[in-house]
């Protein structure tokens, strides 16, 4: 998804859903490279990956690894370095508010993601097209939240 400024239509922020394909194999590469053009422009960028499974695309979340289910990350373009923020969540936590950069002199505009997750679950009604009695999908989970998702599991 693209923000871009009302009056000069200039893009200001790329907001990045991650999908399986980006996270592994040739989609990986691909998706590598556009990341790494956007991080050299003077767009903002918010990525944000839901997805367990895969290899995380990003270095600021893999030297060291983040040993977490979820990772949403916005970087801006601070002159003269570009600046992370990150937010590593359990599969057990609600997700963050994110700030989303705009160009000055706007103030960034909150981004509430677990209200954007439930609206989606509500309006798709997940809840009757996802078998819940069936086994947690791979990947396995970390041993921080098996413990949680056997006390939790509706089977």
């Amino acid at each position: 998804m693209h923000i871009y400024t009302s009056e000069s239509k200039e893009l200001a922020t790329t907001i990045e859903l991650l999908s399986g394909a980006n996270k592994r194999g040739r989609g990986l590469d691909q998706y590598r490279e556009e990341r790494r053009r956007i991080l050299l422009s003077a767009i903002h960028f918010v990525e944000i990956d839901l997805l367990r499974g895969g290899e995380r695309p990003g270095w600021e979340v893999n030297d060291p690894p983040f040993d977490t289910d979820y990772i949403l990350l916005v970087n801006r373009n601070s002159t003269p370095h570009r600046n992370s923020a990150i937010w590593d969540v359990a599969l057990n936590e609600p997700l963050p508010t994110l700030p989303i950069p705009l160009l000055p002199p706007d103030p960034d505009t909150p981004l509430n993601m677990q209200t954007v997750l439930s609206t989606i679950y509500r309006r798709h009604v997940y809840d009757r097209h996802l078998d819940y009695m069936q086994p947690m999908p791979p990947p396995q989970l970390r041993p921080a939240m098996q413990e949680w998702w056997q006390r939790h599991e509706i089977g």
